[in-house]
């Protein structure tokens, strides 16, 4: 593949559109026909070579072998446009047929019952040959989530204690996650980089933008870094700084649902807020158990896992069903906040339990919103991945794919906000599935959309 610039102009200012164009070819160099790649594009400015100003760029796919990127000039100075191939057609398809299976492959989920027998686990088992009648069906009877197991030899269905993920048997030489990483490229294309000089332009008046505000809706490029802050392009953020925030959450109570990229911001609301911080048992191995953390202003934060599949070991009642939790909001005059993201547990299943999940959880808003008036919605998209802690390539479509999954699936519920953070993780990349302080720094400007009336 390669790119060039539309239409080059001999010279840019700040408010012009940087267009450009792609062509895709196969291995053979024949120019292709068809769509179906996957690209990532990103301005970026050279002020600092690790946390860069910015704006990534949306790329539109022609679907005849062509793809434009439309990006909106919004800061002055010499900036470099880096468009990358993160993974062709082929493998889309190769990671669509690795993740069709009601089972991540090469894993499995182990439980103990209180008779200390331990059997296998899963979200289906219709990939075994197993007769029902040798099924347990653990299935959550509210929301329908479905879990099944083996029975054990006693040939009964006592109850779960303890669950366990096992990813040390892969049926391959190598782990299926490993192989799923690899797939893809995510390497700069012919022609980029392209440099670009813009010019300040002060005769064009500055667009006044909306608060952001929970029920406030995204569009691409949703967002940009300039002088180190991520600004919104489609509202305006004024909290600058997460301890401008601090009084929008006194007298709330404000849940943390997901996995530990949520925790992660729990610990960091509750450390910038200066909280104290409960935990439901002091074991670092489960730190996936429930947590409060309150302090003065009547402030209350808690922290709640997500539901099976969930790859941390403990007990079933440290990894409940966000709806259930949602569920069990009792009704009351102080205002809900609740921040969650769900995904990166379950990306290597068959999408239609992330449906599944996600519909629950969208059904188990409506009914909190008629117990209660003041109630908020943040779910915070899933991030850009350049690698993992883990190694190998991660061209992250996976989880591209349930951002735009979770997307459609919320439109129309009151007061609900989607946090896309995609376009800020293709500015900064890391490395690792918990990212840096600088990262919770920015993403925390989140907030904004709770200060609001």
């Amino acid at each position: 593949s390669k790119v060039v610039i539309v239409d080059r102009k001999a010279e840019y200012k700040t408010g012009d559109i940087f267009e450009i164009q792609i062509a895709s070819y196969d291995w053979k160099e024949n120019k292709s026909s068809f769509g179906g790649d996957y690209f990532v594009a990103k301005l970026i400015y050279e002020k600092n070579n690790l946390y860069p100003d910015g704006i990534s760029g949306a790329v539109t796919d022609h679907r005849n072998g062509t793809y434009s990127i439309r990006i909106p000039l919004l800061i002055p100075g010499q900036a470099r446009l880096e468009v990358r191939l993160m993974i062709p057609l082929k493998g889309v398809a190769d990671l669509i047929s690795c993740t069709s299976s009601p089972k991540y492959l090469g894993t499995k989920y182990v439980s103990r019952y209180e008779t200390n027998e331990t059997t296998e686990c899963n979200i289906d088992f219709k990939f075994a040959d197993i007769p029902k009648d040798k099924i347990c069906d653990y299935s959550n009877p509210r929301n329908q989530e479905p879990w099944f197991c083996i029975k054990p030899p006693s040939g009964k269905c006592p109850k779960i204690t303890y669950e366990n993920f096992d990813n040390r048997n892969p049926p391959s030489p190598l782990k299926i996650s490993i192989v799923i990483m690899n797939i893809g490229s995510n390497r700069n294309i012919l022609g980029s980089p392209i440099y670009v000089t813009v010019s300040p332009e002060n005769s064009k008046p500055i667009q006044k933008l909306p608060p952001c505000a929970t029920g406030i809706g995204t569009k691409a490029a949703c967002g940009y870094i300039v002088d180190g802050v991520w600004k919104s392009t489609f509202c305006d953020n004024k909290i600058k700084q997460i301890a401008d925030a601090k009084p929008c959450f006194e007298n709330k109570e404000i849940y943390f649902l997901g996995d530990s990229t949520t925790r992660q911001h729990f610990y960091f609301f509750a450390q910038k807020f200066g909280l104290t911080a409960a935990e439901a048992i002091n074991d670092d191995s489960l730190w996936h158990g429930p947590k409060v953390a309150t302090g003065p202003g009547n402030i209350r934060i808690y922290y709640r896992a997500h539901g099976l599949p969930f790859q941390n070991k403990g007990p079933p009642g440290f990894k409940p069903y966000m709806s259930d939790v949602l569920d069990r909001i009792l009704p009351g005059q102080d205002e809900v906040l609740i921040i969650l993201n769900i995904g990166l547990h379950i990306m290597n299943y068959e999408p239609s339990l992330f449906v599944h999940r996600m519909l629950g959880i969208r059904e188990a808003m409506l009914r909190l919103n008629q117990r209660r008036d003041k109630v908020r919605y943040i779910y915070r998209s899933h991030r850009m991945l350049n690698n993992t802690e883990f190694g190998g390539r991660n061209n992250g479509w996976l989880l591209y794919r349930y951002n735009v999954i979770a997307q459609q699936i919320f439109q129309g519920v009151e007061n609900f906000f989607y946090f896309d953070v995609w376009d800020f993780s293709i500015l900064w990349s890391y490395k690792q599935f918990h990212p840096p302080q600088e990262y919770l720094e920015q993403e925390s400007l989140y907030l904004s959309t709770s200060c609001t009336s």
